[in-house]
């Protein structure tokens, strides 16, 4: 990959030796030098340059530390002896090979150059494994490679600040020792990803998941995570590699967003736009009750106490239909006009039950200000089991309904199926 520099020094060798190993090759981003010395004494190196190599008899090794000091602890050492079992267990510790000290010169040529290859693919490896850990590092996000068993073999410094441990405390764990949370929660399978491990396991491509995990700190986080398999020479799996985003703040945003595009500002009930929404994505019985709902005077409200009367009067009348319909669709559409949806159509004994209590208690509720002792409440209700019915035309049957109670019965309620025929009556005629 990179330019891969190697110096190695023959010590104590003749002309001849050295000269049989001048035309050593490296591939085209190897350079190599070899040098000779008498002795150790005489190795000299420039600043920053760098000892990869050194041969020598064994006669020639001396004292370990002088070799350490002359070359580094990281020189390869290649002692060259035919009489190996009088090397000292020290000697052979700090050796990385044994050469026997008589051979042809092709035999000598032949090791020198196998030396020269083992130092040039340790070379590529660091530089490989540097580049990959250098890549790791930057990514953004937090990255991994596991294996089988779910033990992290790796991972990036992303992913040591998001679970706040060093390096060392993770390589090597599993999901639950990393993240801090306990066996018992691992086994289980919540918020530890083994669904998507076994899933990357089963697809074997790169493959994108949405998961919780439990921090146990931070508590549960969104994951956003992309997998992909590791295979082997054989082309069996043996792990997989990952990278994941926390977007938990992201997610929290989207959906305060979302949540400020579907409510009324005001009231914080549903707006116009979401009840439409809301009623079409789960209207699938086709049973459908809707009660239309107005509030009676509150223009001159608006007229004798001002706006901000009025908008209190709104978001009052907006908790009055939570607590009525704790489970139900409660919704402006705007103005001082409300709804309310059923995915069913009740009784009419039982809707009646839950609206009177519903009048009665948003006329007491009307005498506590006086600035609302002049309201009522008028309610239209109309109801469908015929999918073929759309909402608007049920808007439409709840709103005539509405205006039937505003000129007949104010602060009460009417059917709309009471009074239809009434209605094409009126229209024929």
């Amino acid at each position: 990959m990179y330019i891969c520099n190697l110096l190695i020094y023959l010590i104590g060798f003749w002309e001849k030796d050295w000269q049989v190993v001048e035309d050593i090759t490296l591939p085209a981003n190897g350079r190599i030098k070899i040098r000779t010395a008498a002795n150790l004494a005489e190795v000299t190196l420039a600043p920053k340059e760098k000892c990869s190599a050194v041969i020598m008899h064994s006669h020639d090794v001396g004292e370990l530390a002088s070799i350490n000091d002359k070359v580094g602890e990281n020189a390869c050492l290649v002692i060259c002896t035919d009489e190996p079992d009088k090397l000292t267990a020290a000697q052979l510790t700090r050796a990385h090979n044994v050469w026997p000290d008589s051979f042809t010169p092709e035999l000598w040529h032949f090791y020198v150059q196998r030396l020269a290859d083992d130092l040039y693919r340790q070379r590529e490896l660091w530089d490989t494994e540097n580049c990959l850990q250098t890549i790791v590092d930057t990514m953004p996000g937090f990255l991994w490679f596991k294996d089988m068993e779910g033990h992290h073999l790796k991972v990036n410094q992303g992913f040591c600040e998001m679970v706040g441990k060093q390096m060392p405390d993770i390589v090597g764990k599993q999901h639950y020792e990393i993240w801090g949370i306990t066996p018992e929660q691992y086994a289980e399978g919540e918020y530890v990803c083994l669904e998507t491990d076994v899933a990357i396991a089963k697809l074997q491509k790169p493959t994108m998941f949405k998961e919780e995990v439990l921090h146990s700190k931070l508590g549960v986080r969104n994951l956003e995570t992309y997998k992909c398999p590791i295979f082997d020479e054989d082309g069996d799996m043996i792990g997989n590699i990952g990278v994941a985003y926390d977007v938990t703040d992201e997610y929290a945003n989207r959906e305060q967003i979302l949540q400020m595009s579907r409510t009324d500002g005001l009231t914080h009930l549903a707006n116009r736009r979401y009840f439409y929404q809301y009623v079409e994505e789960n209207r699938k019985k086709g049973d459908l009750t809707l009660f239309y709902i107005d509030l009676d005077h509150f223009k001159q409200l608006n007229d004798t106490y001002g706006h901000q009367a009025g908008d209190a009067a709104l978001m009052m009348v907006g908790e009055l239909l939570k607590r009525a319909f704790p489970e139900q669709m409660v919704s402006r559409l705007g103005g001082d006009e409300f709804a309310v949806v059923i995915f069913s159509v009740p009784e009419r004994a039982a809707i009646q039950q839950r609206l009177d209590a519903l009048c009665d208690e948003a006329e007491e509720f009307f005498q506590i200000d006086k600035a609302l002792k002049g309201l009522t409440m008028s309610i239209g209700i109309a109801s469908t089991k015929d999918m073929k019915v759309s909402l608007d035309t049920l808007l439409k049957r709840g709103d005539e309904a509405l205006y039937y109670s505003k000129a007949y019965c104010r602060g009460s309620y009417t059917f709309y199926d009471d009074i239809q025929e009434e209605l094409h009556f009126e229209e024929k005629y």
